[in-house]
């Protein structure tokens, strides 16, 4: 298991995605500097690998990014589709636990976001199209577009892609898990 804390400033004009041991020109103080600074301890992080672990998936390596409103959880290895469960469901409840254990220790004072495998970037990058497209169809149409039932930090995605939209308002309607996101044309 790995723990990792990803600070962007490190990264400079690579990615995270594209760092190797090669880009500290092989000076290896700078390297121990880097790798001191790098692996921390982090008590979500300690908590997502008991949890995970205790559920057969003790090879899984966390590494994790604070944003400014919340600290975002990469959990990577090897076949951890379980982890994700069907349409996200158990990553949703993975992350509602840790949420829980969170608020009652205390462990971090900032939102906890978890993603499996980058599961949770793709929902988000598939969701803002969703938004946009059915935001389109309701300004064309001139009448309200009512989305699938989804989790609530679905419903809040797509309400973060719209929020800027003059032309649209959205809300929320219906009761879990049937709870849906409705997209208004304004001026109609």
């Amino acid at each position: 298991m790995m723990r990792k804390y990803i600070d962007e400033e490190r990264f400079d004009d690579k990615g995270a995605d594209e760092y190797d041991e090669d880009y500290y020109d092989d000076d290896p103080e700078e390297e121990e500097r880097a790798d001191s600074a790098v692996v921390a301890d982090d008590k979500i992080a300690d908590l997502l690998y008991e949890i995970v672990s205790r559920m057969g998936f003790a090879d899984a390596d966390i590494e994790w990014e604070d944003w400014p409103d919340h600290v975002r959880y990469y959990v990577e290895g090897k076949d951890l589709g379980a982890l994700i469960g069907r349409h996200g469901s158990t990553l949703e409840a993975l992350q509602y636990i840790v949420g829980v254990i969170n608020s009652h220790q205390q462990l971090v004072e900032h939102m906890i976001i978890v993603d499996i495998e980058g599961y949770r970037e793709r929902r988000e990058v598939n969701l803002r199209r969703l938004a946009l497209r059915s935001a389109e169809l309701a300004i064309q149409q001139g009448r309200e577009v009512e989305l699938e039932p989804m989790p609530s930090s679905d419903r809040r995605t797509i309400h973060m892609t719209l929020k800027s939209n003059p032309n649209v308002e959205t809300e929320s309607e219906g009761d879990e898990p049937e709870r849906r996101v409705i997209i208004i044309p304004r001026n109609c």
